[in-house]
Parts: C-alpha cells; structure tokens; sequence
C-alpha cells in the first residue's frame, strides 16, 4: 500500500534541494510556489480569526521572508490590518515580493526596532524571520526578535504562525539554535521534516500543518523519504477481530519481572497494560516479600517468587512464556543484577525497560543475544545506554535512537515527544506524532512496556510491535487527558486502551 505525503518525513536538505526541480517539472515557477505557500498560510490565519484582525509580519532576508512579505499583500486585500517588520531582503524572490508589497504603499517597519510593547498592539504575529535549513546559532539582531516574540507571548494574547519552520529551530534535529519562535502554529511546505516532529520541536511548532503546493508527488518521485508516521489504518490493520472459537493460549503469555518491595506498582501497572491490550496470560515473577501485594492488587496477574538463586528455576517458573519484559520496579541489586543477566543470555524474546536498561548499560558483557531484544529507553536512559548526556540525546534524537539500534541489536524506541522507533534492519525511522503531556507521569512507561509484551505474546511481527504499541500508547493517553492533562493518571489509560486495541 502506497503511503500518502501526509505519512513522509524528508530531511531538510533533501526538500531543498529537490522543490524547485519538482514544481519545474510541473510547470510551477518559483514565484507562483512562494504564492501558493503564502496562500496555504493565508488559509490558516482566516481559520484562527477573520478579517480585520491586525497582523505584524516579521520578514528575515530569504525566501522565508519572501514567503511573508507575499502573505502581507495577500493578507490585505482579504481586509486585514497589516504591517511588515523587517530585515533588508537578500535574494531575488524575497526582492520582487517586497518590492510588491512597497508597490501596494504597505507599512514598513525595521526588525531590529522590534519591542513587547509594538507587538502588543497585534492579533496575530506571523514569523517569516528564518525558516529551514539554519545550521549555526542565530544571529544577536535575531536572538533579541525571537526573544522579544515569545516574551510578549507571555504577557499578551498573541497567537504566532510560523512559515515552514519557526525561526531559530534546527529543521532536522527540533533543537533551538540558541533560542526559537514559540509557535502556536506552524505551517511547514511540501513535505514533514523531522526537527517539527520530535522533542523540543514539538513544544516549538505547535500544531502542524501540512501544505503539500501541488508539488508534493513530483517531489516523491524525486527523493526517498527518511522516515515515516505511525497512523490509525497501520494499527488498525495488525489488531484484527479475534476468532470466535479463541482461547487464552492463542493470544500469548506474558511475563514481567521486578516488583521489588516499595515499587510493587510498576509491575502491576505493566502487568494490567498487558490485560487490556489482550494478553490471554501475565504472569509476575518477583521478589518473596512484594508477592502478596501484587497478587492482591490484580487477581487476574499469576504472581510466582524467586530469590534468584538457581538460574534453572527461575527459567522452570518461565517455561511456557512467549515473553519476558524486564524493568518494572526491578532495582539494580544483586537479585536484579542475576535475573538480568540469566534473561539476556536466554532464548526468550526480552523486552527492557526502566532498570533493566540501566543494569544493561553498566554490564555490555552480557551481550550479544541471539533472540529479539526491545528496548524501550526515555532520554535519560538512551543517555546511560550510549554514555552520553541526556542534553546530547535530545540535540539530535533521530541519531541517539539508530545509534542504539544498532550499538544492542535491538529493536528500539527513544521516548518522549514524538517518539521515534527503528532496528537494525529498518529502511527507514518511525515517527509517532501522537500524544500527550499527561503521560510525563511516573509509571506510564511501565504501561507501554506492558502493551510491547502483550503485542510480542499476541504474535505480531517483531518489526511491527513497537510502532503498534508506541502509538496505541500515545492515543490512550490523548483520550485519558480529555478532562485535563494535569492529573491524569497512568492507569487512566486502561479504559480509552481497551478501545483502541478493538477498532
């Protein structure tokens, strides 16, 4: 099945160097491509307040700018108050529309006397400062615009469009250079790129919007795409109606392991996500002391004790498990330590999270292993799995997830905002684009890598699994935040989760 525009990412070079070529092959010229884009920008303003809104443009040099100084003409004659705030233009196109927009006797003023208190006298405020493709930090006379923009928004009832990306951030990676536009929306041309995806690019774009220009598909025979997001049809496909003669044995046996005394939660958590995700079987296996607790906390978990002593027991109380998961609730003592490395060298599938990856990060020796291993890191873990800090991870996240990839062997997602998910063999990254901040919660890890398990048990393709279980994850946890994002809880996500693994 042919995917669609709206599911490609492209990187920023790759968009760049390939549009012009796409809209010649179809006849389009540059200056009808810079129209098209300010109206498709224009479209979105009329969406969020109609005319006579009063807007200020803030134009950089380049083609970004071009794109403003056009939406400005366009702007006005749909009867908006407009004035441009700007740097001298630089290339050719950003010339002809300025010279356009002079032409038509619209309001200029300089960028560099950009104040809170001008644009405080504004509806809206469009940034047309930078765009794609910045590679260095900003420059000061910019640093002070962009910094000036977000801290009227702090004070003042601003709502802020970015044109293609918002100025100051890194298109590939998400990461401000030093400092970025804190969009309220942002409208990005032709194709996804992934620095809008993933991070701090999430918090900087703000909602997203897609404008393809009517080159989109000449663009696509042209370049192949870097990655691709994860959408309802994918997950839908892979959780089919069950059979009506099934039978718990047919939909797998999960068992999770860890539960050390005071963080008995984290095993229950993973333990009912594999329930309602649709495990026929979850067992525990956890330490003496903590087994009443959990058995009392879910009846339908079979919760067995092990001291850790004998490596054959402890693989006889998992015989029959089509799937371990490691890490909830675990700790790193010397019962953790043994069962993880008893695990890794075993034949089982093995899924790690939380202190399963960090006993990992400290014991490399225990690996390679010849069956599949997931790993399901947050930054901070990403961070100790690769020795490096958690800031380096988050500088360019599409490199920390195929780093780990391919440093474990292992089928990999890097956490977060805009998830993001690969394996050794993968032709191209994963991109979740669902979520929410009601899942910046402890234990909502512990639920996702219960829903891996479960999906691992119910037998889908290995490749498959984290995509499926990163965007069910995602979605339970928009539905869980309907009624607030503060306070939701984990375990709020049972519900909107049985709905979703029955489409």
């Amino acid at each position: 099945m042919q995917l669609s525009m709206q599911q490609l990412v492209f990187r920023t070079k790759q968009v760049r160097d390939r549009e012009l070529e796409a809209a010649k092959n179809l006849g389009v010229s540059p200056a009808q491509l810079m129209q098209r884009a300010a109206q498709s920008c224009l479209a979105a303003l009329e969406r969020q307040q109609p005319a006579p809104a009063r807007i200020m443009i803030l134009c950089g040099p380049g083609n970004n700018g071009g794109d403003g100084w056009v939406l400005a003409r366009l702007a006005s004659c749909a009867g908006y108050q407009v004035t441009v705030v700007a740097s001298e233009p630089k290339t050719e196109l950003a010339k002809q529309a300025a010279d356009a927009w002079h032409d038509q006797q619209g309001q200029v003023e300089p960028l560099a006397q950009l104040d809170r208190t001008h644009l405080a006298e504004y509806d809206i405020i469009v940034d047309a400062m930078m765009g794609t493709g910045l590679t260095r930090d900003l420059d000061p006379m910019y640093q002070r615009a962009v910094h000036t923009l977000n801290d009227a928004k702090q004070f003042h009832k601003l709502w802020v469009l970015s044109i293609d990306c918002p100025s100051g951030l890194q298109s590939d990676t998400g990461t401000p250079c030093p400092i970025a536009v804190e969009a309220d929306y942002t409208v990005t041309f032709i194709a996804w790129k992934p620095g809008l995806l993933t991070g701090q690019g999430c918090h900087y774009s703000g909602r997203l919007e897609l404008a393809e220009l009517g080159i989109s598909a000449a663009f696509r025979q042209l370049e192949r795409p870097f990655a691709t997001l994860i959408e309802q049809e994918e997950v839908t496909r892979h959780l089919p109606p069950r059979h009506r003669s099934s039978h718990k044995g047919r939909h797998g046996h999960v068992a999770i392991v860890g539960g050390r005394l005071g963080l008995t939660g984290a095993v229950v958590l993973a333990g009912q996500a594999a329930l309602r995700s649709g495990a026929g079987k979850v067992s525990v296996l956890t330490q003496p002391e903590s087994q009443a607790t959990i058995a009392a906390a879910q009846p339908e978990l079979m919760v067995q004790q092990t001291t850790a002593d004998d490596p054959a027991a402890v693989m006889q109380l998992l015989q029959g498990c089509d799937v371990v998961v490691l890490g909830p609730g675990l700790g790193t003592s010397s019962w953790a330590q043994r069962l993880c490395e008893w695990l890794l060298h075993s034949d089982l599938p093995l899924v790690l999270d939380a202190d399963g990856l960090n006993l990992l990060s400290d014991h490399n020796e225990w690996l390679p292993r010849q069956a599949p291993l997931w790993l399901t890191p947050h930054p901070g873990e990403a961070a100790r799995l690769l020795n490096c800090t958690t800031k380096q991870v988050e500088q360019d996240r599409y490199a920390a997830v195929e780093e780990l990839s391919h440093r474990y062997q292992a089928f990999v997602v890097l956490k977060g905002a805009g998830s993001l998910i690969t394996h050794p063999e993968a032709a191209r990254l994963r991109v979740c684009k669902r979520g929410s901040p009601a899942l910046a919660v402890g234990g909502a890890g512990d639920v996702l890598s219960g829903i891996v398990g479960s999906l691992i048990g119910q037998g889908l393709a290995a490749e498959t699994v984290l995509p499926v279980a990163t965007w069910l994850h995602a979605v339970a946890g928009e539905h869980a935040a309907i009624a607030g994002e503060r306070g939701t809880l984990p375990s709020d996500l049972f519900g909107p989760l049985r709905k979703l693994v029955n489409p």
